[in-house]
């Protein structure tokens, strides 16, 4: 913060924020957002600079509205419209704030910080979740939470329908809450948004994600080293307060997508249990030694394989390899041609060329988020050579092979034709075999151990394909592969469905929004208009869904057969085609 008063000219600054105070009198304060200056000088010279700056006026009284919010990317944001609340006033559509007295929520909090004590298992413990698990498409629960030593262990639970907001380092993601959530512990770095219904709930997950809702909780955001929002800054989120039925169909349809991915995340771990029963393989945690601790193994001179470093020579990857041996099938390698296809590294793609629409670009931790957060584009036209390479296509697997690695991704129909960068390895699999088989075994606990023994690297790890094309797997009949392979393929299907219902909820919401809603004029000389002060509420009268079950009865059949099977999915089409007859 400069008082340009008292300095009348800044030189050789890099700063990201600087504010300027013109004068006392004109009780205004200008703003400018500055990526890398070297120099900069008064106000009547900054339009004049070519270096990258925004700057603009916002008046002492606005302050109040936003309390005293003095960071210059906070009222950068209002003043240009990049938080989206011009366009939802354009739209003409009542708003209703996020969170409050007169807020669709009247509930919103996040856990304080406590001591954390955690056990070995679900036995003593309750499942503990990061932020980052909210918006992941299968959640990881690698830590439990001590029953018996966390006091007021109800307050950290999660309840069915909840929303979910990080609110600390990465804020501003957004999750809701199916059932696979419900009853696990969440970190203090959430926020929690409680609704008093289900289609409540969905809406309101639907516009924080579309593209008139994110900017505003980014917007929220403040910290100089770790960003972070309060429950208080959802008061400023403004959300349009459609008509019921329209709430209705657009929150049903988020609600839809998380039930869907509940329901392919329980057959992925049905296809990992029957992988265990049919091959008569123990869980790898109940023949091995934790490596919670250092362990120590000794091997001899003849078992080194080339390779010098502990990790490869852990105890439990020594123990998979023992109890693979003890198999009545044939073990072979990923890189078998009965296996694979392909085991592709990304080795040409280096030079990229961005651009605000174009081909999604996903990184290693984006591959495994719900609706991946930040994506990057790329050029068509600049990578034209490169999208043999990097493309993504359906029933691809992936496998993460730098920094984090091991992380086992089988790529759903919505993703084909996107791209992902060199940090994961693609796996290919042949004519004959079930790439749900593959995916099962590399993200078992079998597959995930004998990947990550494979790591070399002191700061960042590593793997390349010909390490991981000699993983060891399994080679059963094809029916026990089919099997087991087909409900990781009908679990991709439902996460497919999932995004699409997302996608199309998240759609019809931008579109209400962007298109005003037109009303029908009335009449106020109309006889029959009804004067609705005069209503008065009957708790007698018969419920119009049982007004609508009489009227539906008196209607034939052969009209009923007219009526298009879609038609609650794909109403404004219908009712477009109506108004244009």
């Amino acid at each position: 913060m400069v008082n340009a008063a008292l300095q009348p000219e800044l030189k050789h600054t890099l700063v990201s924020k600087v504010i300027f105070f013109p004068t006392a009198k004109s009780k205004q304060l200008l703003y400018a957002s500055v990526l890398e200056m070297s120099s900069s000088a008064l106000e009547d010279n900054i339009e004049q600079s070519e270096t990258p700056i925004r700057h603009g006026i916002v008046k002492f009284s606005d302050l109040y509205q936003t309390d005293f919010r003095l960071d210059a990317e906070f009222n950068i944001a209002t003043i240009f419209g990049d938080n989206g609340l011009q366009d939802l006033e354009n739209s003409g559509l009542e708003n209703k704030s996020l969170y409050g007295e007169n807020g669709f929520c009247k509930e919103a909090f996040y856990s304080p910080r406590f001591e954390k004590v955690y056990v070995e298992n679900y036995e003593h413990g309750v499942p503990f979740l990061s932020s980052s698990e909210i918006i992941s498409l299968r959640p990881e629960t690698i830590r439990y939470l001590s029953r018996k030593n966390t006091s007021n262990l109800k307050k950290l639970l999660i309840q069915k329908w909840d929303v979910l907001i990080s609110r600390s380092g990465t804020a501003g993601n957004v999750g809701l809450v199916a059932g696979n959530f419900a009853g696990k512990a969440l970190s203090e770095d959430t926020i929690r948004l409680r609704f008093n219904d289900a289609d409540t709930a969905g809406y309101i997950t639907a516009f924080l994600r579309c593209r008139y809702g994110r900017p505003q909780l980014l917007q929220s955001i403040y910290g100089s080293v770790v960003n972070q929002i309060e429950p208080t800054h959802l008061e400023q989120v403004l959300i349009p307060d459609l008509p019921p039925i329209r709430r209705i169909e657009i929150g049903r349809l988020m609600c839809q997508a998380g039930e869907l991915r509940d329901e392919a995340n329980r057959l992925l771990d049905e296809a990992d249990r029957l992988l265990h029963e049919r091959l008569n393989l123990p869980y790898l945690k109940s023949i091995a030694p934790s490596c919670s601790a250092s362990a120590i193994a000794k091997i001899k001179a003849s078992q080194l394989m080339g390779r010098l470093e502990g990790s490869f020579h852990n105890p439990v990857a020594i123990a998979a390899e023992k109890q693979l041996a003890e198999l009545s099938v044939e073990v072979t390698t990923v890189g078998d041609s009965r296996v694979t296809k392909e085991v592709r590294a990304i080795t040409k793609f280096r030079q990229r060329v961005y651009v605000e629409k174009g081909i999604p670009l996903l990184n290693s931790k984006q591959l495994f988020q719900i609706d991946p957060i930040g994506l990057k584009f790329l050029a068509k036209g600049a990578h034209l050579d490169d999208l043999p390479e990097i493309a993504l296509e359906e029933e691809m697997i992936a496998v993460t092979c730098s920094g984090t690695i091991g992380r086992v991704q089988i790529i759903p129909k919505y993703m084909e034709g996107w791209t992902s960068s060199q940090d994961a390895i693609r796996v290919i699999s042949s004519e004959e075999m079930n790439s749900g088989y593959i995916y099962v075994w590399l993200s078992s606990d079998y597959g995930d151990c004998l990947i990550k023994r494979q790591t070399y690297g002191s700061v960042i790890v590593h793997i390349d394909r010909e390490m991981l094309s000699s993983v060891p797997i399994p080679l059963p009949e094809a029916s026990i592969r089919d099997e087991i392979g087909n409900l990781v393929i009908k679990a991709n299907q439902l996460r497919n469905q999932a995004w699409c219902n997302e996608q199309d909820a998240i759609t019809r919401l931008e579109s209400l929004i962007a298109n005003k809603p037109i009303a029908a004029a009335q009449d106020a000389s109309d006889p029959n208009k009804i004067d609705l002060t005069k209503i008065q509420y009957d708790p007698n009268a018969t419920p119009i869904w049982e007004l609508a079950a009489q009227i539906s009865a008196k209607v034939p059949d052969e009209e009923w057969a007219k009526v298009p099977p879609d038609l609650s999915q794909r109403f404004d089409y219908y009712q477009g085609l109506r108004d244009d007859s």
